[in-house]
């Protein structure tokens, strides 16, 4: 059968790909080719004239296979080049992923972390209005809990005032206010000379008209009641908190926010995984077909 193995490499000399491949389809040719000298044989050929008419009829496919070969070859690496870039991107999803994951999860234990701001407004009015609700006038009794309220946040707070109802009667009624009795919330301070007492640095201050408010639009929290309003200030280095609060409460990105480029290369991974299930099918058929 040496004629036929002569004429097998002669058909793929020129045929470049794998060599795993070519040697299978090689194998394949030659079964074909052997199978139908045995056949030949059986009609009462002579060896020599079935190799010969079993060559020459296998002729026509010659050209056919050479051409499918070739193309095989071609799409054969395009279909490697494909399954490459698609495991590229899987390994991409996954580091990106894992890195994504750590990021959104500090993150949210920050924002957790800073939403002890918000909660601290609730918490603080109410110590404050504990204190005021047992009588209508800040006595030496209501002064000394003012000043264990203040000194429970003094790492928060530059300054509690409190003020009569009556006393503030014009600001309570300007619409721009009218909100302060149904919660905590941020405003322009009210002058602190109106306030019937005001606490800071662990002491009542007696001068009043030398306050300083605060120039920061966030660092002041009012709320009210029937009968007293109450204003608390930040301290200077605590506004960086409440700024990095308000920031990452109103401006801070989604938690999915932060997988957009994991999700993006798991997407190019799954529409390239489907190009290379589509051409692999293809190339079975062609395979097959060469057969």
């Amino acid at each position: 059968m040496k004629q036929i193995d002569k004429y097998i490499q002669s058909i793929y000399k020129d045929v470049v790909g794998s060599r795993n491949e070519v040697e299978e389809l090689k194998r394949e040719m030659r079964s074909h080719l052997i199978e139908a000298v045995e056949d030949l044989k059986a009609e009462g050929k002579t060896e020599e004239e079935a190799i010969r008419i079993a060559i020459n009829n296998f002729g026509g496919r010659n050209q056919m296979v050479k051409g499918l070969s070739e193309f095989f070859t071609v799409q054969k690496k395009f279909t490697n080049y494909i399954l490459t870039l698609s495991v590229i991107f899987l390994v991409l999803s996954a580091i990106f992923f894992i890195t994504s994951y750590s990021k959104a999860n500090s993150y949210k234990e920050e924002l957790d972390q800073l939403q002890v701001v918000e909660e601290e407004k609730e918490i603080i009015m109410n110590d404050v209005f504990d204190v005021l609700d047992a009588s209508n006038e800040v006595g030496d009794k209501e002064k000394y809990d003012l000043l264990d309220v203040f000194n429970k946040y003094d790492d928060k707070l530059n300054l509690v005032a409190v003020f009569s109802a009556k006393d503030v009667e014009s600001w309570l009624q300007d619409k721009n206010n009218q909100a302060v009795k149904e919660g905590p919330d941020t405003y322009f301070p009210i002058d602190y000379t109106n306030a019937t007492i005001v606490i800071g640095n662990d002491k009542v201050i007696e001068d009043t008209d030398k306050i300083v408010p605060s120039d920061y639009d966030k660092g002041t929290v009012i709320m009210a009641n029937d009968n007293w309003v109450v204003q608390y200030e930040y301290k200077t280095s605590y506004e960086k908190t409440v700024e990095k609060h308000l920031q990452y409460t109103n401006y801070g990105p989604s938690i999915w926010s932060f997988y957009q480029i994991p999700i993006l290369f798991a997407a190019l991974f799954i529409a390239f995984g489907g190009v290379w299930l589509f051409l692999n099918r293809q190339n079975k058929r062609l395979r097959a077909v060469m057969n």
